[in-house]
Formats: C-alpha cells, structure tokens, sequence
C-alpha cells in the first residue's frame, strides 16, 4: 500500500532531543509537522549523554567566560522554567539532582580552576563545611563547593516529548528526495511507502545530517569528535559532580538506579577526551587511577567497570574544536541542525520555530499502518553481564 499525505509546512527527521523539542514546538504553534527517525528515539548522542543541563562551568575554567559559557548559562535558565511547567512543560520530566559537588585536586592547577570557576559563572558555586561532604567526597584534599546544575534523565525527557506527539513520528528510511517548485517531494519507507511534499525539511540526526544533508542537495560540513565514556556500577551512592583540574574537568559523574538496586556512574570530562587514544585495558587503568586520586576514600569493593565510545556530531570548525553555539543552517528548503550541547536543544528549537508563521491548523498523524519508533536503551543497558569487569578491592 501507498500512502500520499497532505502537503506539510515542515518534515523533521531525526529523533533526539532537538528533533522532539522542535516537534513539540511547531505542533503547539499549529505548523503541519511530521518527524521521521530511521532507528529508535534518541539513539546516540541524545541517550549517552549525562543528563546535565550545564550552568556554564565547563566553559568558564580558568576564568574566562566566552559566549558559549553565556549562552549555556542563559539556556540552563530557561530549562527551570520549563522544567516548573512554563512555555514547553517539562514538570514530568525525571530530576535527578539540582545540585552537583565541584571540588578540585589539591594542586596548584585544582586551586586556579576553581577559582575560575568561582569568578566566571553566574550562578556562583557555594562552600560547604567539610561535615557536610557526602561520604564519596570523604578525603578530598582541595575546597568543595556545590553549584546550582540540574541533572536530568535524557531517557524521561525523551518519553515526556514523544509521548506527547504520539502519531506523528514514525519509523522509517528516506528512499528519495525531489526538490519541486514550492517544496520538497520526499519518497519515504516505512513498511510501505508514504510520498511527503514538505514546505520545508529540517534535519535534527546528528551523525546521518551529513549523509541527508548531501541527499537533499544542501551538503553541509560535519566533524566527530570521539569520546570514551566510562561506567561504574556496584553498590555505590548517587553522585554528581565534576573535579577541576586547572582549565578542564577531569573527571564528571553522573548517576541513575538501576533496576537491580545497583547504582552506575556515569563518567566524563576529560578522561573521555583522552579515552579513544587508548586501549580499553589502559583506559580502564587510566579511569580508576583518576577517580582514585580524586575520591581518595572511595570504595569500590563490589563495583564492577565498562565503556563504551560514542561520536560526538557536529557543524565542522576551522580547527577541529568544539562550536561555541548551536548550529542551524538553511540552503533553499532545507535546515540542517546541531544543538551542539543538550542544553541548547530548546533554544534552537524555538528559534526554528520562529520562523514558521502559526496557522493554527489541525495537527496531521501519520497513517495508522505506518510503525512507531522505539525508545533507545540507555549505554548501560546495552552491555551484557560478561563485558563489565570486576574492580580488584585493592583499588578502593
């Protein structure tokens, strides 16, 4: 069977955070909107990523605040206020924490992060008394403070936004693309096939943007950046936070529960930088020799370690480094996006949004027949049993 669908104002393709966010967007504006995603909801970058609405930190170490530590840190506004139910609601949305720990190393280097951190961020970081440290935190030789950063689990916001679009994304391929006098005519398959004439189409998929972006005839330039994120699980306590070492966060955690009752740390900064240069049995050294020297006290009996790497997608710099702001580009119909940071998925989204005239027209489903996507398990929930490897007790 093949389906022929009205004309739509935009075609969305691609289902992480930006492509939800701009479908939540444009529906609530009254824009005849479809998304399409060829895998499952959120796979990648979206599922992988720690879950932190970010206050400007990683950007403002030794103290310096450029215009992406700006922006982040407005950006991380406006998630509370959606996150307390204003614009886009989010209030079902799960929070992990809204406070994370920023200690440093007791060198000279932790001692100028922290007070760069200190001096650039606008939400300032707060001392806290040493009775006052969790027991993860016991024996950090340098200062601790916590910082107003929300956490957030990226599986919960991916649920609250599809849930809420239920109908209009579907699962399936672009088989073509014919660009026609006032849209773009794309053949699609979705266990049949559905014919789409969009008055525009906008590309939220992260890594494939560079394959539809030369599908579409409007190329655009694309880089990865790889990164290693390591995991730990076992019976340990929730924690979040990241330690400062000079300019850079040497290590960033983040926690979830997991069904067993264990709890699995999510870890980051920069030893995910240095992760894809390394074997997997030197990362795991690397990775425990630096939670070790930053969490001298923590106990690790029972924990078991994995990793997996994941590539960072985004718009290609001149010099290979991470963009300071979203990216969104448009040549002729079509408007190619990275939000570059999850916290900038909102806010590049309502941009986009901005573009579009509402017309308060009745929102448009895809055909019944037509299948849904799935969500996209969380990076611990994809490892078997036999691939975590147990901590030797003479490390904790």
């Amino acid at each position: 069977m093949k389906h022929e669908l009205p004309t739509l104002d935009a075609l969305i393709v691609g289902a992480g955070c930006a492509g939800l966010f701009l479908l939540d967007a444009l529906t609530r504006k009254g824009i005849r909107v479809l998304l399409l995603e060829s895998q499952s909801i959120g796979l990648g970058q979206t599922t992988s990523s720690q879950g932190i609405l970010h206050a400007g930190l990683k950007y403002s170490l030794g103290a310096i605040a450029g215009d992406d530590a700006a922006e982040a840190a407005a950006a991380a506004s406006l998630w509370n206020q959606m996150l307390a139910g204003e614009g886009t609601d989010l209030r079902t949305v799960r929070r992990l924490t809204n406070r994370c720990y920023l200690w440093r190393t007791s060198g000279i280097a932790g001692a100028a992060g922290m007070l760069g951190a200190k001096m650039a961020l606008r939400t300032r970081p707060q001392s806290i008394t040493l009775d006052q440290y969790p027991q993860w935190l016991r024996g950090v030789g340098g200062e601790v403070l916590t910082l107003a950063e929300t956490v957030i689990d990226p599986r919960s916001l991916l649920e609250v936004l599809a849930q809420r679009n239920t109908g209009r994304i579907a699962l399936g391929t672009i088989a073509s693309v014919t660009h026609e006098s006032d849209c773009v005519r794309v053949e699609i398959e979705c266990g049949q096939q559905c014919t789409i004439r969009a008055r525009r189409v906008i590309l939220t998929a992260g890594s494939g943007n560079e394959a539809l972006s030369k599908l579409m005839g409007s190329p655009t330039a694309m880089q990865r950046r790889p990164l290693r994120q390591a995991m730990i699980r076992g019976p340990l306590e929730m924690a979040f936070g990241h330690c400062i070492d000079g300019a850079k966060t040497r290590l960033t955690i983040t926690s979830d529960q997991l069904s067993t009752g264990e709890v699995v740390w999510h870890i980051g900064g920069q030893v995910a930088e240095d992760g894809p240069k390394m074997t997997l049995e030197n990362f795991q050294r690397h990775v425990l020799s630096e939670v070790r020297a930053a969490m001298p006290k923590l106990n690790l009996t029972h924990c078991a370690f994995a990793s997996y790497d994941i590539d960072r997608a985004e718009p290609r710099t001149p010099d290979g480094r991470r963009p300071a702001r979203a990216f969104a580009q448009t040549t002729g119909a079509v408007t190619t996006v990275w939000p570059v940071k999850l916290v900038l998925a909102p806010v590049i989204a309502a941009q986009i949004a901005a573009s579009f005239e509402g017309v308060e027209s009745e929102p448009l489903s895809w055909p019944s027949a037509v299948p849904s996507p799935a969500y996209a398990p969380r990076p611990w929930e994809l490892l078997s049993k036999n691939l975590w490897r147990d901590i030797e007790l003479a490390i904790a």
